[in-house]
């Protein structure tokens, strides 16, 4: 666990020396979509865990002072922190040419989430990248990555992952909190703040479920559904 810890650190120490440096010279990226009137086009489906009930307290009062700094940007609400399992249909405008997979996709994750064990998460500082604020998670074991590999391995196997980690793939196990919408915002007082934050502990989750989720880029309260929840065992098989 050490080595994975470390790895975790170097991940997020880089993104957050990269991006912040991008950020004091104005280099944000806007996310227009999130500013429309008819709301976002963007749909996916994603396996997500949700941080439980102390977690999400401490990442709000977070969430809260953040906001008070750049009030113009997007945030999100308690009951839409989520941790990316693994994107099974990645979050587009063009949804609807990659939708019809969805029922192979649910067979295969019906398969492999069959007797899976729960794991921990400790979240633990911030870090930024271009587009948005996040909280960083940190794995307790392997069990996740684990399960990753073998989600995708299955998924491609079943002639339906052939667009899994279109944009990159996923290994972090972080909790997004804020996605900048406005270009206006008092961003070197963001930088400071979320400075002093670095290492604030928000505590440990035990994820004993998943839900596969339908919703948009953000996963919007007003738009989520949960397609399925599932379970996962303290037990050691």
């Amino acid at each position: 666990m050490g080595d994975e810890l470390t790895a975790a650190e170097r991940i997020y120490d880089q993104l957050w020396r990269e991006s912040t440096a991008a950020l004091a010279s104005g280099g944000w990226r806007v996310d227009l979509n999130l500013r429309g009137k008819n709301g976002d086009p963007r749909r996916g489906v994603t396996l997500a865990a949700r941080p439980d009930a102390k977690v999400r307290n401490r990442v709000e009062s977070f969430v809260r002072e953040a906001a008070a700094i750049c009030p113009r940007q997007h945030v999100y609400q308690p009951a839409e922190l989520h941790l990316t399992v693994l994107a099974v249909i990645p979050g587009s405008e063009t949804w609807r040419k990659e939708i019809h997979r969805l029922p192979a996709c649910r067979k295969v994750l019906d398969q492999v989430m069959k007797n899976r064990q729960a794991f921990s998460v400790r979240f633990r500082g911030v870090t930024a990248s271009p587009e948005a604020v996040l909280i960083q998670g940190f794995p307790q074991d392997d069990i996740l990555a684990r399960l990753r590999d073998d989600l995708r391995t299955a998924l491609r196997d079943g002639g339906v992952g052939e667009n899994l980690d279109r944009r990159y793939k996923i290994t972090a196990a972080h909790l997004t909190v804020m996605r900048f919408a406005h270009p206006q915002g008092d961003w070197r007082r963001l930088l400071d703040f979320l400075g002093e934050h670095r290492k604030t502990d928000f505590g440990e989750t035990r994820f004993r479920s998943l839900q596969l989720i339908w919703s948009d880029w953000c996963g919007s309260a007003g738009v989520t559904r949960t397609l399925q929840e599932y379970a996962l065992s303290d037990q050691v098989p």
